[in-house]
């Protein structure tokens, strides 16, 4: 027996120094000023405002939002705990707590204790309503009980009693004309305690009055079920008789400049591994494109060989000049291809046109001497003339052609002039000088023997 019991006793030893350390323990290093600048700067802004000191802004909500406004009401081991539909909800609604500034609207003071919901309650038969605690609400190592804490009317919320539990608030929050008339004959109440280690909302309003105004049986929610982080008041690094749930100014402003140094030197590095990737980016690229270039030129060579030119019943130069025109474009041959296919082509029709031999001494001749072009019998006529003409006889229809063609004009053809192979035409249009007879003809011999 004693065995056994000692056996027992050092297997209970064992798992205890196994076991993993308390979830709190495992968190308590997020809890700090600048863990939540770092973490909430992408959501909104940071700002100074007198006299609340470094406050956070958030963007992109809508002109009706309120904090624990987008969210629900949840009763859990811990209390009323609020769950936000906000992405940035998990820090600023269970740490530190919202002020009303002219200048940006609601702001978020940063805490370091964590609570379940940093809000005072007001409540009636019909509503139920909550607002965030001042700035200058603190709790004892044993929580708060003292006079409830009433704030202005218009940073309240109210809902419908009966909508109160497992409803979205800002799909029945009560339009804010009425807070006032609700405040005033509401029941108030602001209650915490601490209870191992941790803050906990007490019974305002009592979930009692909640089942009963509600009509609805309340289960009490796992805190694990809700993704919430409760942490007990040792991770917040508080002491004295009075804690805060806002840190003070100094300690605020010391975190959040130490974070914005962090976020530069982040900034630097990440900025530095940029460049660093785009040098790493810009050696590659250019060695790819000489690579491609090497290729490229490779084609270029053998396209220009003389078995590929004699086989292709091309000149060397045309290929050349093809292939070199493809390596201009980097990547896009078949229009540079076609565009010089079709110039080739342009070239080949122009080459094989007839030539006009137009001599320059006709075009500067007046128009008046330039002859008329015969009209051939192929030439376009009505079709009216052509059957008329197929009815006459041989020598009708050679008559009536004859008479269609026009006269020519009595100067030299502008096709013929210059043209030595129309020498005999131009002859007989000139006209030729009486014959001499054999008497007046000159003799160059007898002259020259006398």
């Amino acid at each position: 027996m004693q065995k056994n019991l000692f056996a027992a006793i050092l297997v209970a030893v064992a798992f205890a120094m196994l076991a993993p350390p308390p979830a709190a323990a495992s968190v308590s290093w997020s809890v700090s000023i600048s863990y939540f600048h770092e973490s909430l700067a992408p959501y909104g802004r940071w700002v100074v405002s007198e006299p609340y000191g470094e406050v956070w802004v958030p963007a992109g909500v809508s002109s009706r939002w309120d904090p624990y406004w987008d969210g629900e009401w949840v009763w859990t081991d811990y209390g009323w705990t609020w769950v936000s539909y906000d992405r940035w909800g998990d820090i600023p609604y269970h740490y530190g707590t919202w002020v009303w500034v002219d200048t940006y609207g609601w702001a978020w003071e940063p805490g370091t204790v964590w609570g379940p919901a940093w809000v005072t309650w007001a409540w009636t038969d019909n509503y139920i309503g909550w607002a965030p605690v001042p700035s200058s609400f603190s709790i004892t190592a044993s929580g708060y009980s003292g006079p409830a804490v009433v704030v202005a009317p218009t940073r309240y919320v109210f809902v419908p009693a009966t909508q109160f539990v497992g409803t979205n608030v800002s799909t029945v929050s009560v339009p804010q004309a009425q807070n006032a008339a609700i405040l005033s004959g509401a029941q108030k109440g602001t209650r915490f305690a601490v209870s191992g280690g941790i803050v906990r909302a007490t019974a305002d309003p009592p979930r009692s009055f909640v089942e009963r105004v509600s009509g609805k049986q309340l289960a009490s929610a796992g805190i694990g079920k809700l993704k919430a982080r409760p942490t007990p008041l040792s991770a917040a690094h508080v002491s004295g008789r009075r804690i805060g749930v806002v840190a003070p100014a100094h300690e605020r402003s010391a975190a959040i400049a130490q974070a914005k140094g962090s976020t530069h030197e982040m900034k630097a590095a990440r900025a530095a591994r940029a460049r660093e990737t785009r040098v790493a980016g810009s050696a590659a690229r250019t060695k790819a494109h000489g690579a491609r270039m090497t290729r490229e030129t490779r084609v270029r060579q053998r396209a220009a060989s003389s078995a590929r030119v004699r086989a292709a019943g091309r000149s060397r130069h045309e290929v050349v000049h093809r292939t070199h025109e493809t390596v201009l474009r980097h990547g896009r041959p078949a229009v540079r291809t076609a565009t010089v296919h079709r110039a080739n082509t342009h070239r080949q029709a122009v080459r094989s046109a007839p030539a006009r031999h137009v001599s320059r001494r006709v075009e500067r001749m007046p128009r008046a001497s330039v002859r008329q072009a015969p009209a051939y019998r192929h030439e376009a006529r009505p079709q009216r003339v052509r059957q008329e003409r197929a009815t006459m006889a041989p020598r009708e229809r050679h008559v009536a052609m004859r008479s269609s063609v026009p006269a020519r004009a009595s100067g030299p053809s502008p096709v013929m002039h210059g043209n030595p192979h129309a020498a005999p035409a131009a002859q007989a249009a000139r006209p030729q000088p009486p014959p001499q007879s054999a008497a007046q003809a000159p003799r160059g011999k007898e002259k020259k023997r006398g």
